[in-house]
């Protein structure tokens, strides 16, 4: 088990490595990253257990690196699929008018996965989900507390 400070870093470490996709090919994961010591805020929506506890939203950067360098696009897309199905069920969670911020940029996030879904992957398209996805974190960041 990982002491929480070093869990929850990992946690946003590879959330922010998102801003770093490069063409190279990432294996999977061998078991689901999850952060089992993470106690999120009183009054934290459960997003941010739940991002915390995930299965597929920590392999966006190998699924990105795997669509971004053009190998096994197949399962790229699956697993960003994933990734976006467990993201979308994890915010359908959010109070309607609690933490707009936050879910306005969850909107955005989940709508650039989506595009990045079709074929071919753009540019524009992969940078798409790479600016959201820095918007995203932005805002989970003071609502979850991870430690920094």
């Amino acid at each position: 088990m990982l002491p929480r400070r070093s869990a929850s870093l990992g946690l946003l470490s590879l959330v922010l490595c998102l801003s770093a996709c490069s063409a190279e090919v990432s294996p999977p994961p061998d078991k689901p990253a999850a952060v089992t010591d993470y106690e999120p805020p009183s009054g934290a929506p459960s997003l941010c257990a739940g991002l915390a506890g995930s299965t597929h939203f920590l392999d966006i950067p190998a699924a990105m690196g795997d669509l971004t360098a053009g190998v096994d696009a197949v399962d790229g897309r699956s697993r960003l699929a994933a990734a976006r199905g467990e993201l979308r069920a994890l915010v359908a969670d959010l109070p309607a008018g609690d933490h707009p911020e936050l879910r306005a940029a969850t909107d955005d996030l989940l709508d650039a996965m989506l595009a990045v879904l079709d074929t071919p992957l753009t540019e524009d398209a992969r940078e798409d989900v790479l600016t959201t996805m820095d918007e995203f974190v932005a805002q989970l960041q003071p609502v979850c507390e991870f430690p920094a």
